[in-house]
């Protein structure tokens, strides 16, 4: 294969593993996130780095966001929305995250994953089912390297479509003269 027939095979997988998503769980993921106090973002490895763009849109729209172990980040509490990332659903330390935030009590988790009958499936308040395999799995075809076709669908998803959702709904627009950022929440450091 050469690398345009490598690329259209990629899009391909990411535009099956997109286009079956239950828009009404997006939906509620919408109305969770909105009706939440903080919303805090949690997973390992490549899907941590891809929900953190969307944790970063949802910043440019003026929520209030953490990432878990970053050194700034707070302690979670009642009211507050933890979002976890995880292809398996099986994470040690992302099950003992949904453990505490059990015990606290009146947290809502959102467990984006490709296996709906997981561990943290089973404990989450919404269920963001990916439509790929679990990578590694018997099932898993991908021509991609181990879990990048589940963290492409976290990334299209999340950020490029749920994010887009979140700004038609919030009436944010794109937009403004060319190079100039009208965002206040966009980044002036550099």
């Amino acid at each position: 294969m050469d690398i345009k027939q490598i690329t259209s095979t990629i899009m391909n997988e990411i535009d099956e593993a997109t286009k079956n998503v239950d828009e009404d769980v997006l939906i509620k993921v919408f109305s969770t996130i909105h009706n939440g106090n903080r919303i805090f973002f949690h997973g390992n490895g490549r899907s941590l780095m891809t929900i953190k763009y969307f944790a970063q849109r949802l910043m440019h729209q003026g929520y209030r966001v953490f990432i878990v172990n970053d050194v700034a980040t707070p302690a979670i509490r009642q009211g507050d929305v933890l979002v976890e990332v995880s292809a398996t659903g099986e994470d040690a330390n992302l099950i003992a995250a949904a453990e505490t935030t059990k015990k606290i009590g009146d947290i809502k988790l959102i467990i984006v994953t490709a296996d709906a009958g997981s561990t943290l499936a089973k404990m989450a308040d919404v269920v963001v089912k990916l439509n790929v395999p679990v990578p590694g799995s018997a099932e898993d075809k991908s021509i991609q390297p181990i879990g990048a076709q589940f963290e492409q669908a976290v990334l299209y998803t999340m950020d490029v479509g749920l994010s887009h959702y979140f700004m038609s709904r919030l009436g944010i627009t794109l937009g403004g003269a060319a190079g100039i950022n009208q965002n206040p929440l966009h980044a002036n450091l550099q």
